[in-house]
């Protein structure tokens, strides 16, 4: 299926996109500096170094330029709402197969499971024996912002999990959870297992000690501590550009590569237009209530305590061993996000019935050219085993 021609912005979504450009630029002066101070201390340097430079800066800023000034924007068919509190809602995206309700993360938005015509995951389970929801944790309204994920879980993902439920004549449901989605569905199976069918966790952290900030933030936890609970007093949760940066700041010269890519060939090709949509749902975050980024920086990033299954789901600690359901417990070989050695401890945690290491990276599980056979097609067997 192929996506439409491009549509203009609607009210919906501003023409200004929030690409990160602070930290490309900056990345790019200092590294454009460094450059240029070796230059200058090598009398032999050859001249057509400078040139070779400035055209790589040139490049770099003429991509930028691309992404702000392109027409699409993500448009695709609504799916009907099941399902909605707070901010909160389930989409419904019909089939008539097997239910099963995807929990993607906090930090971006659901839509990249539905991201174009031509790149939508949920459409393709819906086309592939699925009964496809989608769980869509919306921006935290004044009664989220003070919500611990166990408060997430009792009022928002478990009266939605019911809902679908019902929808479906009652029938058991599979969970699929995507990066720190992941832990949640599996707090969810855990707490409330009755009618849980089997799991799939994708891109799904588990061990911190392989996170790269880790051992920094044990060092400074105060300090971060208080410039988290600063941001919150000023903007009433926590921004999106935050955990964004978070994320850039790991390999900020990825990011003036793939906008110098981005300045050549036809901006409305379909690789072209494929970055803009990735790009847009990458950099249209969603505000964290401070009391979720204190655990997930505070609780699973410094203490571990996903591993070692002290996290409080709301009175007790997750204990993933004792999730009766068969899981499968998928890990990209290539995810700079959630590395393999972060992802595998999961499988043993929870005694995986089934192990996926596919070639992809993060976004390629859900997204890569290669996710319907490396990916999705083991799940959908996996998933299909309990009625074979």
């Amino acid at each position: 299926m192929t996506d439409p021609p491009s549509l203009p912005a609607d009210a919906e979504h501003p023409n200004f996109r929030w690409d990160g450009a602070a930290l490309v630029l900056r990345h790019l002066r200092e590294t454009a500096l460094g450059r240029l101070e070796q230059m200058a201390a090598d009398p032999e340097v050859d001249p057509a170094a400078l040139g070779a430079l400035a055209g790589e800066v040139g490049e770099v800023l003429d991509g930028l330029s691309r992404y702000q000034r392109h027409p699409c924007r993500h448009i695709v068919p609504r799916a009907p709402v099941l399902w909605s509190r707070g901010s909160t809602r389930v989409l419904d995206y019909g089939g008539a197969g097997l239910p099963l309700l995807i929990v993607p993360s906090m930090i971006n938005r659901a839509f990249v499971m539905d991201l174009t015509y031509g790149q939508s995951r949920m459409r393709w389970l819906a086309r592939n024996g699925f009964r496809p929801f989608l769980f869509d944790w919306g921006d935290p309204g004044p009664r989220e912002a003070h919500y611990r994920i166990a408060d997430y879980l009792e009022h928002r993902l478990r009266p939605a999990f019911a809902a679908v439920r019902r929808a479906v004549d009652g029938r058991s449901v599979h969970l699929a959870g995507y990066c720190m989605g992941g832990p949640i569905a599996l707090a969810l199976a855990a707490t409330a297992p009755e009618g849980v069918g089997r799991m799939v966790t994708l891109g799904t952290p588990w061990d911190f000690r392989h996170f790269p900030e880790h051992e920094a933030f044990r060092e400074n936890r105060k300090a971060l501590e208080a410039a988290l609970m600063t941001m919150a007093a000023l903007f009433g949760t926590i921004p999106p550009q935050v955990v964004q940066s978070f994320f850039a700041m790991r390999d900020l010269e990825s990011g003036t590569r793939k906008f110098r890519r981005f300045a050549t060939g036809d901006p409305m090709d379909g690789a072209a237009r494929r970055f803009v949509a990735i790009e847009d749902w990458l950099n249209d975050g969603i505000g964290l209530p401070l009391p979720v980024t204190l655990e997930a920086f505070g609780e699973w990033l410094v203490d571990n305590a996903l591993l070692h299954g002290t996290w409080d789901i709301g009175g007790r600690p997750l204990d993933a061993g004792a999730i009766g359901t068969p899981v499968m417990v998928v890990a990209g070989t290539k995810d700079s996000v959630v590395s393999p050695a972060s992802a595998l401890p999961l499988a043993e945690a929870v005694g995986a019935a089934r192990l996926l290491r596919p070639e992809t990276g993060h976004l390629g599980i859900v997204l890569g050219g290669r996710a319907d056979a490396e990916v999705w097609t083991p799940v959908h067997d996996f998933l299909h085993e309990a009625d074979a």
